[in-house]
């Protein structure tokens, strides 16, 4: 790799030293992170001159080629976000929407209310009973959750179904492969790393409830076409050209917006939800459950609807100093988040940093999509996984209709 991957790689593993959950699974050469943790912990000051230092090294790599002008940009993109992170772990303080806008190159707005009350009438056409709107979601989930000790054998059945269709449609590597491991004890509900050589691990949280919706999630989001496979594509494709810094997922960076508009359309990518709903009646009935596949798939599409009162709860928090508890109530009320994960919601949004990745998600499905529509959902995922895209690069395309010939991924 050139000298520019190498230094953006330690100054990400020296951030990690102050801040471990800001850096993604790390899988660049091992002896520059044994280097890094023989260190002391790098003053922020300096993380934040290199990152400085290494933007300017970027204007001097090659960009006479479509792929290297995008890596340029891709780099420079990377670098003010870690530049913001390296102020912040100093103690710089920084208004939250500036801190959301410099992370991810986003413009932060608040979500309509309209848009939430939109998606409880949705739910409440299709979750028939008595009791309030909280409650029939509460027994739709405890209708389609997996039976205990079946999460996994249901996860990697869905898996193999979504692999089959994603290398139908796009290119994977012939040697990739996943593997989901069973967690106990833990806050989290997901944890994931690419580890290299096209190999993933994911494991999953089985003390939380673990919806048939939630299966789905994890097959596509974490599984294929999302996070493995595009990681998978990426290294074959880029990082053996010598793009040795995304070896280092930053969790809080315009990668990351990216990344999660990518995953949390990939299943619609591959899978009608026809086609969906035939592989959940199937799964549902292999393990004796009675789900009704149509009443979840209102469910899906309602909680993308839901899903930016997130943000608006962090725009509470951190910008309007609402109290925790009517930000709590939101949640629930409006957000309609189970009562199971409101607790990690809540300490997740009280991290101004989290708060703030709170936006990928948001924005990401929604700028993403807006350029699939423009690119096409089949070619325009193939180029998202296979080259080197900023927020402000896909800005630019949306609605720029793509080329006959495209340019080369490289």
């Amino acid at each position: 790799m050139d000298e520019v991957a190498r230094r953006y790689l330690l100054l990400g593993l020296r951030l990690a030293r102050h801040r471990p959950d800001l850096v993604g699974a790390y899988y660049g050469p091992p002896e520059l992170a044994e280097a890094v943790a023989g260190e002391e912990p790098a003053p922020a000051a300096e993380l934040h001159a290199e990152a400085m230092t290494l933007a300017g090294m970027v204007s001097e790599l090659p960009q006479e080629t479509p792929g290297g002008g995008r890596r340029s940009a891709w780099l420079v993109s990377q670098l003010k976000a870690m530049s913001a992170l390296s102020r912040r772990i100093g103690g710089e303080e920084i208004r939250f929407v500036d801190l959301v806008e410099e992370l991810l190159e986003v413009s932060v707005s608040l979500e309509p209310e309209s848009t939430f009350q939109a998606a409880h009438r949705l739910l409440d056409s299709a979750l028939r009973g008595s009791g309030s709107l909280r409650e029939r979601l509460d027994r739709h989930a405890a209708c389609t959750a997996i039976p205990r000790g079946r999460e996994l054998a249901v996860l990697v059945a869905l898996t193999k179904v979504m692999r089959s269709q994603s290398r139908a449609q796009l290119w994977l590597p012939e040697d990739e492969s996943i593997v989901f491991e069973e967690a106990h004890g833990e806050s989290w509900a997901t944890k994931a790393r690419y580890v290299g050589g096209g190999r993933s691990i994911v494991r999953v949280n089985c003390d939380l409830p673990v919806t048939i919706g939630r299966i789905v999630e994890l097959a596509a989001d974490q599984g294929y076409p999302g996070r493995h496979a595009a990681a998978a594509v990426k290294d074959v494709v880029l990082v053996v050209a010598s793009r040795g810094e995304l070896t280092l997922p930053v969790e809080l960076s315009p990668q990351a917006v990216i990344a999660e508009g990518m995953a949390s359309l990939a299943r619609e990518v591959v899978m009608t939800d026809g086609e969906l709903g035939y592989e959940l009646g199937r799964l549902a009935r292999a393990e004796g459950m009675n789900v009704d596949v149509e009443a979840e798939l209102v469910v899906q599409r309602a909680r993308w609807l839901l899903a930016p009162a997130v943000g608006n709860a962090a725009l509470a928090l951190h910008q309007d100093e609402q109290p925790r508890e009517q930000v709590r109530s939101y949640l629930r009320d409006v957000g309609l988040i189970e009562d199971a994960r409101l607790v990690a919601a809540l300490a997740r949004l009280a991290d101004p940093l989290w708060a703030a990745h709170s936006f990928a998600h948001i924005d990401g499905r929604r700028l993403v999509g807006e350029w699939l529509e423009t690119h096409g959902q089949t070619h325009g995922y193939g180029r998202l996984m296979a080259e080197q895209l900023t927020p402000a690069l896909l800005r630019e395309e949306v609605g720029v209709p793509p080329s006959l010939y495209p340019d080369s991924f490289a």
